[in-house]
């Protein structure tokens, strides 16, 4: 079932609060908040997860990222005191983003950390950050393992299950194909567990997987068959549980994940998402996952794109979201070109919020709600849905990009903080790169907390555009404030740029009103953002 494409044509009202400061709005590299550089050096793939984790306890984000010149690195970031704790090199490998490390706080309050080389026949790295520092690194040898050859391991992707008291770690190892270890004692020690699926093909990679856990009985995995440069390739899901692996619908599809035996193909998972499948009259090839997560309601989502009629320079983004009964699917905007000629299939790329089922963020250089307006450079965006992924409605979260802004990603936090993280700089290629690992961080609780004056109850911004005569419109702001308190009010375009001041100052307690007459603005949508004291909200609205 598809779900037609929203365009952003009328204003609606995207609930964000966030602790707002910003650089400069009507210059270049405009971002939505206060950029955190983590690292001026890094970069990651996509099929090692998660690469950034927050530690709720100890109030502490942990992010991992590859170095230019190979050195695999964590940075440790106080949330509470706002700065980096430590910067680390945590290991040593070749140059190339895929070898990325992935990261589980322990339930002892460790953190683990497990990363491998994209072409190393035999082994994956692992440390332990003992609350002082990282310990030595470690090795586990897949050579040892029962039926195992010399193909290369690649990507880490770390879990814990509380159900099980069991650490899997998922990589591509054996037969090119998804095999995990793992571990009872946190991931000191580690032993092999099996294998997910077979290929008959001499592919180079039998299927690409993307998990997600629950942390408590349930790891939720999409896949692929092979590369999509090497095959049509669809979008699969099905899930472990008990030790077995499932289809979308409960149905057991291996009865003991723990051996190599009576595996079963990655077509006998759901399929998700078929290839060849025309949206608006355009033909969908090669498709290739995001990212997977379910959410508190029993819901999935996964995030994907695949190629418009085959092409290598229009590729395209899809939202498909599981209900319990049927997958429902909708495109969701334009991805652009490839990012470099070897790799038909790299693009931006995208994330879920895995506290918000309602929220995504992309990388794209169009705006996803009007695929007519290119930005330039690859820029974020951030899609709100308030119909289970049917429509969306988009605004950036940076703009007017000197450089390109690449694969986001979300780490579970709750559901009053967010953070966002992504690489930005130049990308040539996954082993050529000079890119930043930056993020923003949103606060957005039902109430907000001021030392002096108690709780904020804004009414915050209502907006009405209405016409006061055949060449003039307005749009009128309305808001209320509990006490006297300073207020900014500005609209911007899309790409970072004011095209207007409504209010700013100190403005008294009770309800106001002020109107845009926006006269020869061209037309296009919009940002109103107002500011009361350090906190905003942002509406989107429609010139015609």
């Amino acid at each position: 079932m598809f779900w037609k494409l929203h365009s952003c044509r009328s204003a609606c009202l995207i609930f964000i609060l966030v602790q707002f400061t910003t650089h400069s709005q009507t210059g270049k590299d405009w971002v939505d908040g206060q950029l955190v550089t983590f690292n001026t050096n890094g970069a990651w793939c996509w099929f090692q997860d998660e690469r950034a984790v927050v530690d709720t306890a100890k109030k502490k984000l942990i992010v991992g990222s590859v170095k230019s010149g190979g050195a695999i690195e964590a940075v440790i970031y106080d949330l509470a005191k706002k700065k980096i704790e430590s910067k680390s090199q945590i290991g040593k490998l070749s140059t190339d983003d895929h070898n990325a490390p992935a990261f589980l706080v322990r339930p002892d309050g460790k953190y683990l950390s497990m990363f491998a080389d994209h072409y190393d026949k035999y082994n994956s790295h692992y440390n332990i950050h003992d609350g002082a520092k990282w310990t030595g690194e470690k090795k586990f040898n897949w050579q040892k393992t029962n039926g195992f050859d010399s193909e290369p391991i690649a990507y880490s992707n770390l879990f814990y299950l509380s159900a099980e008291e069991r650490t899997y770690n998922f990589a591509r190892a054996n037969d090119q194909s998804p095999n995990f270890i793992f571990s009872d004692d946190y991931g000191d020690t580690w032993e092999f567990g099996g294998r997910l699926s077979t290929d008959p093909s001499s592919s180079y990679n039998k299927g690409y997987y993307k998990y997600w856990s629950n942390g408590v009985d349930r790891i939720d995995f999409c896949n692929t068959q092979q590369h999509p440069r090497d095959a049509w390739t669809s979008i699969y899901h099905g899930y472990i549980k008990d030790g077995k692996t499932h289809d979308s619908f409960g149905n057991v599809i291996d009865d003991k994940i723990f051996d190599i035996k009576n595996l079963p193909t990655k077509e006998d998972f759901t399929k998700v998402f078929a290839d060849n499948t025309a949206v608006n009259g355009v033909k969908m090839r090669r498709c290739w996952e995001h990212d997977i997560c379910s959410y508190e309601d029993g819901s999935v989502a996964i995030l994907f794109k695949a190629r418009a009629n085959n092409s290598e320079t229009d590729h395209r983004n899809f939202y498909s979201r599981f209900d319990g009964k049927e997958w429902k699917t909708t495109c969701i905007g334009k991805a652009g070109t490839k990012m470099y000629s070897a790799e038909q299939d790299y693009t931006g790329l995208g994330a879920l919020c895995p506290n918000d089922p309602n929220t995504v963020y992309l990388s794209s250089p169009f705006n996803p709600g009007d695929d007519n307006s290119k930005a330039g450079k690859r820029e974020i965006w951030k899609g709100v849905t308030a119909d289970h992924g049917a429509t969306w409605t988009w605004t950036p979260v940076t703009a007017n990009s000197s450089k390109d802004n690449f694969r986001p990603i979300v780490p579970a936090w709750n559901r009053d903080n967010t953070a966002l993280l992504w690489f930005r700089g130049t990308y040539t290629s996954a082993q050529i790169f000079s890119t930043q690992v930056v993020g923003v961080f949103y606060y957005h609780p039902v109430n907000v907390k001021q030392k002096r004056s108690g709780t904020i109850s804004v009414s915050w911004p209502q907006m009405t555009i209405h016409r006061f005569g055949p060449r003039q419109r307005g749009v009128t702001v309305r808001y209320s404030l509990p006490e006297n308190s300073r207020v900014n009010v500005c609209v911007y375009s899309m790409q970072g740029r004011k095209a207007a001041t409504l209010a700013s100052g100190t403005t008294a307690a009770g309800s106001h009103a002020v109107t845009w007459m926006a006269c020869g603005i061209p037309a296009g949508t919009y940002l109103c953002r107002m500011n009361v004291r350090g906190y905003s909200k942002v509406k989107t609205l429609t010139l015609f």
